[in-house]
């Protein structure tokens, strides 16, 4: 049997502008997650600059908060009820495409099968 795997890599734009993808989603997942922007860094391996000036041009181009931050000794963040929709939106597309994928790769590997097993009988 013919391996056939079908790949994709997805992120969402508004007006040109990128706003989410694989390390977008990361991010807000490990501040929902740790609780703090300090702490996704830390599970993410990223530096805390990074997470925050990553965090700061989504909200630019969705023109919406997508992390609520405490301020004071305590810290934290958490993410606003619209950022946890993206989110679970973001899931949604990424688990439509994973079994739209499979599908079109089963489909291409059954042309290619039917193809390979007519061209064996042909042979003398």
């Amino acid at each position: 049997m013919v391996e056939v795997t079908v790949r994709f890599r997805v992120w969402v734009e508004i007006d040109g502008q990128h706003l989410i993808g694989p390390g977008g989603y990361e991010i807000l997942k490990a501040i929902d997650e740790a609780g703090s922007l300090s702490g996704a860094a830390r599970k993410l391996g990223m530096s805390y600059r990074f997470v925050w000036n990553y965090v700061n041009r989504m909200e630019k181009v969705s023109g919406i908060k997508l992390v609520e931050t405490n301020r004071g000794s305590r810290g934290g963040a958490r993410l606003t009820r619209e950022a946890q929709q993206i989110i679970q939106y973001y899931e949604g597309l990424m688990r439509e495409l994973e079994n739209a994928s499979a599908r079109w790769g089963g489909l291409i590997r059954e042309v290619l099968e039917k193809s390979r097993n007519r061209s064996q009988t042909l042979k003398y």
